[in-house]
């Protein structure tokens, strides 16, 4: 079985890695190294993943992965850029990342030059990164809940696809047992002021049809332990995809009714 988790292979001693990976404590995923370093043993958040890869792993269950393979990729909220350079190694794609924290922009440039590829890191926003048309596929993983306005980024993400091309969207959503169309305005919850909306499971489906997305396919859905905070909540992936054609259901149509 793959390890959900990158190792790098490196040069550097394990002394010279270790001072470097402390300029970007406190981790919050894990990444090993052949020289037997690993961020395990750096200055680590409370919530920390040891499996950063597995939400790449299930959304691309469902991807034709042998056909997208060696086209553009964007990883957006890419963090340390874990998803891009996974994505580079085993699929040679093209990829740009983009995150609004600058310590997460400066770790993946210094781990995608570890590792010998030429992965684009950008400081930029989810809502407004636009670059029309020039992405085979779309990572959107642990975003969009962060967002003011998470619609608007699901509209740039359809722009910046290809035609035929794949998003992959993990988030939280929120599921009343009594109105499946409530959304939940999650402010500061847990003293985050990143958090902001968690829609509905058939509300993010809705939405990303009304966008013009069509084959909608919920890959997993996870409930988070039930506190007062966080009753009725869960994680999901879902992936979509941009049409081939712009003429049809969900495409071209879809899009003018929204201008």
């Amino acid at each position: 079985m793959e390890a959900d988790f990158l190792t790098l292979h490196t040069s550097l001693s394990p002394e010279a890695l270790q001072e470097k990976l402390r300029l970007w404590e406190p981790w919050s995923h894990r990444l090993d190294f052949d020289n037997g370093v690993s961020t395990l043993n750096c200055a680590r958040l409370t919530l920390f993943s040891e499996s950063p890869l597995k939400k790449f792993r299930d959304a691309a269950s469902v991807f034709p992965l042998g056909e997208l393979a060696g086209g553009r990729l964007l990883d957006i909220g890419c963090n340390a850029g874990y998803n891009s350079i996974h994505a580079a190694l085993e699929y040679q794609f093209s990829v740009t990342g983009i995150d609004i924290v600058p310590r997460h922009v400066e770790a993946a440039r210094f781990l995608a030059a570890l590792a010998g590829i030429s992965c684009e890191f950008e400081l930029a926003s989810a809502e407004t990164f636009s670059r029309p048309g020039e992405f085979d596929v779309i990572l959107h993983f642990g975003t969009l809940y962060h967002l003011p306005n998470p619609l608007l980024s699901l509209q740039r993400s359809f722009e910046n696809l290809k035609l035929g091309g794949y998003i992959a969207l993990e988030t939280q959503v929120y599921d009343h047992p009594e109105d499946p169309n409530i959304c939940y305005f999650m402010y500061g919850q847990n003293n985050d002021t990143t958090n902001f909306w968690a829609l509905s499971t058939p509300v993010l489906k809705k939405d990303l049809e009304l966008i013009g997305f069509t084959d909608v396919q919920e890959v997993k859905k996870v409930p988070l332990p039930s506190l007062i905070q966080t009753q009725h909540m869960a994680r999901i992936i879902v992936v979509a995809r941009k049409l081939r054609t712009e003429h049809g259901p969900g495409g071209w149509h879809a899009r003018r009714s929204m201008e």
